[in-house]
């Protein structure tokens, strides 16, 4: 186990992504401090355009560490979550449905008035993501990854396509953490049987969910968190 207390990092883009995680992270990196970060709104298209999105995660983790007191060796790692959205799938995926009223999201396409729009913000997604993906740590002492859930949380934990209210989010956030929080374990074999993740490897699982309309269906990597990070918690 670690020799001194560390914090882990967890980047993500809303509230219930913590609730549902917060408890079953704790667990895995037991006894590190978990610490996550909220960005409300997803931080690779709210990117401007030039800048590297690393400098944006970079800006976050000293926020952090500003607001935690910490220094460069206190942090074992950082982790973002990211949704996939859909950013990967083909042009002609991207529906002009004038009478869509919201966003419209399943396994094949996405049907929405604002086409242009979802068009613009999936190549600024797949660049922005391209671009963390050449990074193995945010500085040489703190390493970084970035896994993601498709097409988001919701979808890749529990199977849901549905637009959801807030309530609802929250409440399936808080009976998930409920089900796996004594036992990281049983996450773990959950993500495994239930949410389809693809590749033998991370990098493979990136290399496929790019293919055509894999962003749109239900997947995730963080089981090879799991697999990286148990090496880094247990390596001595």
């Amino acid at each position: 186990m670690p020799k001194s207390r560390k914090f882990v990092l967890i980047i993500c883009e809303g509230p219930t992504d913590e609730n549902a995680l917060y408890r079953i992270m704790k667990g895995f990196f037991s006894p590190c401090e978990i610490r996550f970060h909220i960005s409300h709104g997803d931080p690779l298209t709210s990117c401007p355009e030039n800048k590297n999105p690393m400098s944006v995660i970079r800006a976050i983790v000293a926020q952090e560490k500003k607001k935690y007191a910490l220094r460069d060796s206190d942090i074992l790692a950082v982790i973002q979550i990211t949704d996939t959205d859909g950013a990967y799938i083909p042009p002609e995926c991207v529906i002009d449905d004038p009478e869509a009223s919201k966003i419209i999201y399943n396994r094949t396409e996405i049907r929405t008035k604002f086409p242009h729009s979802i068009l613009s913000r999936n190549v600024k997604k797949r660049i922005n993501i391209s671009k963390l993906l050449e990074y193995k740590g945010i500085n040489e002492e703190i390493p970084y990854r970035i896994y993601y859930v498709s097409r988001n949380l919701e979808h890749a934990f529990y199977g849901i396509q549905d637009s959801l209210t807030d309530n609802r989010k929250s409440n399936l956030a808080d009976d998930f953490s409920d089900r796996f929080a004594k036992d990281w374990r049983r996450f773990l074999s959950y993500i495994m049987k239930e949410c389809n993740p693809i590749g033998s490897s991370y990098d493979e699982s990136w290399s496929l969910i790019k293919n055509g309309t894999s962003s749109l269906e239900r997947h995730t990597n963080m089981n090879f968190l799991f697999e990286e990070f148990s090496y880094i918690l247990y390596k001595d």
